[in-house]
């Protein structure tokens, strides 16, 4: 939705957006609160401009509804955004802090129709204290919310800038008016999820809050999206925790999953869905193909076409239905291409396609698959015929078997209904282990946290290599800066491990020295050292005066150990980092 610092900019999320906005098969909108930070969007801007009017009012197409999640990754991945100054924490630009009063107001002021409650994500790894200690601060935040709602004069005038939505929230005559509440939910299995409802729901009642709330929404997903046995445990857990007396009336979301898992998911209880797989995978130029759910590369794509077409037949989509403007050639050719940045703009004001268009085109391609899966559901749901559905399409897909076999282990009544149809092939054994492997980590397939575990109280004093007794080797005579990685050690990684390997026998003359967003220089002897094996967080573009602080520590140890190198190299494309050791070699 912001794209860019007005309506008009934005690049490919916003002719994705203006593509879809007004199209009436348009199911709603999911909206990451925080998610301007990320495109060049000023807090000056934020607050006079995207603040002051709500979605709806601002994009007059807009006929479906917005539900606008809390942006705690982002939070959680921030150190600008922290406690608010009552609260002990520093003063910002943004006047927005971690706290439900501040992103309830944000959200409100974007006009969101639905909102989930601020929460504290669970990173995989995380020890265990601090996954307890923030999943109760979710659920504190969630009451707190509620509470809010429930009386708005608790709520400082200053957090509500758009005057219409303080009159939505402070002169409402009814609860009619007040956006739906979906209470953010964390937890990495079937005990911790059911624990963190139950917790929840006897919170709202020993306090006595009436504000009502529509659901549950389950985050910490997106790892999760090719372990689906874990998915179906965590959701059968959230589902099985809300008491039976009002299972019809709360509804289940699912962050960030939103794809072939959808009917499997849906028989489990799940309500709804929202991901962004769609134009991740097009940014990297991968076409979704309708029935095997596989995303192929263009490049690699020749194989899948039928008479050198596009096979999808679905008739909202842009780039392959009946009115599609643009062939697998065209396709091609014009996502090759790499336009000076004046010619695209040119090309641009005489309204001609530039390349930003047609990766849109992709993105919408494989939503409209997306979408199309999710019709089917609905309509095997309104006839009846949903486990149907889903036993054939277990069939043709191993993972959602496997995830169909997970469900009948709790749910012994799913296991009756299949044997009933008689699904004898999609039935899981008497013993689970003699039919059903045991679960996936919850953590398997996510990059670098094999063998390490994580905190997030780690601070940017918990490792500095200034205030050690500490030499660099005497053997190098090359000092080569290149920024984190989220695997740990950084040496593990894919970008530390190719550009080591490309170095080839220059290597024994290079000292690598990591460049950390929490700790400045990290020597690469140091590397597994617990503050930097245990240490989450990456350097985020608001972070100003942590940019400065690690610019400042890199400089020092330039001063300190530059002379003993004969070269001093950075290599480095991300922007954040990329100004840090520049500005730390300038002043050098």
């Amino acid at each position: 939705m912001i794209g860019g610092t007005t309506v008009e900019s934005g690049g490919v999320w916003r002719r994705m957006r203006d593509q879809l906005i007004a199209r009436d098969h348009l199911q709603g909108v999911m909206f990451q609160a925080m998610s301007f930070t990320d495109y060049g969007v000023s807090p000056d801007n934020l607050n006079t401009f995207w603040r002051q009017e709500s979605f709806h009012d601002r994009f007059d197409d807009l006929d479906a509804p917005v539900f606008i999640d809390s942006g705690g990754f982002k939070l959680m991945n921030s150190n600008t955004f922290g406690a608010a100054p009552t609260e002990g924490g520093a003063e910002n630009d943004w006047g927005i802090y971690t706290n439900p009063e501040s992103i309830l107001g944000l959200q409100m002021d974007f006009g969101a129709d639905i909102i989930a409650t601020l929460d504290y994500p669970i990173p995989p790894k995380l020890n265990e204290e601090e996954k307890v200690e923030r999943m109760e601060r979710s659920i504190d935040s969630a009451v707190e919310c509620l509470k809010l709602l429930e009386d708005p004069s608790r709520m400082d005038e200053e957090s509500l800038l758009n005057e219409s939505a303080r009159q939505r929230l402070l002169d409402r005559d009814s609860d009619d008016e007040l956006p739906g509440v979906y209470i953010a939910l964390h937890g990495h299995d079937y005990e911790t999820v059911n624990w963190y409802v139950a917790n929840f729901l006897d919170r709202v009642e020993s306090e006595r809050v009436t504000q009502s709330f529509e659901g549950f929404a389950i985050g910490s997903l997106v790892p999760l999206r090719s372990s689906v046995d874990v998915l179906v445990d965590i959701v059968q857990g959230a589902r099985d925790a809300i008491p039976n007396r009002v299972s019809d009336e709360i509804g289940l979301h699912v962050f960030g999953v939103g794809g072939k898992q959808v009917g499997l998911l849906s028989l489990l209880g799940a309500d709804s869905f929202d991901c962004s797989s769609h134009m991740q995978t097009a940014m990297y130029k991968k076409y979704l193909v309708p029935d095997t759910w596989e995303h192929v590369k263009l490049d690699d794509l020749e194989p899948h076409l039928e008479n050198g077409e596009f096979p999808c037949t679905l008739e909202n989509c842009p780039l392959c239905g009946p009115d599609g403007v643009a062939g697998y050639e065209t396709l091609l050719e014009e996502l090759s291409k790499d336009r000076p940045r004046k010619e695209t703009l040119e090309a641009r004001d005489r309204g001609e396609l530039i390349k930003s268009d047609y990766y849109a085109m992709l993105a919408r391609h494989n939503f409209e698959v997306y979408n199309a899966e999710l019709t089917k559901v609905r309509e095997a749901i309104s006839e009846g015929t949903l486990l149907e559905y889903v036993s054939q399409f277990a069939r043709d897909h191993p993972d959602i078997k496997k995830g169909l076999k997970q469900a009948q282990v709790r749910d012994k009544q799913l296991r009756r209904d299949l044997e009933a149809r008689n699904a004898h092939d999609l039935l899981v054994g008497p013993e689970r282990k003699s039919d059903q492997t045991q679960l996936s980590n919850w953590d398997a397939g996510v990059e670098g946290t094999e063998a390490r575990s994580i905190s997030l109280k780690y601070g940017p004093n918990s490792f500095n290599i200034l205030a050690q007794s500490y030499e660099p080797p005497e053997d190098t005579d090359v000092l080569l800066l290149i920024p984190c990685s989220q695997e740990k050690p950084y040496g593990d990684s894919r970008t530390h491990s190719v550009l080591m390997d490309k170095l080839g026998p220059r290597r024994e003359r290079v000292h690598k020295v990591t460049i950390s967003g929490m700790y400045g220089p990290v020597p690469e002897e140091k590397e597994w050292e617990d503050p930097v094996m245990g240490y989450e967080y990456v350097l985020a573009d608001e972070d100003d005066a942590q940019r400065e602080f690690i610019t400042e520590r890199l400089e020092k140890y330039l001063e300190e150990y530059g002379d003993r190198y004969d070269h001093v190299l950075g290599y480095v494309a991300s922007t954040n980092y990329r100004d840090v050791i520049e500005d730390a070699i300038d002043a050098y």
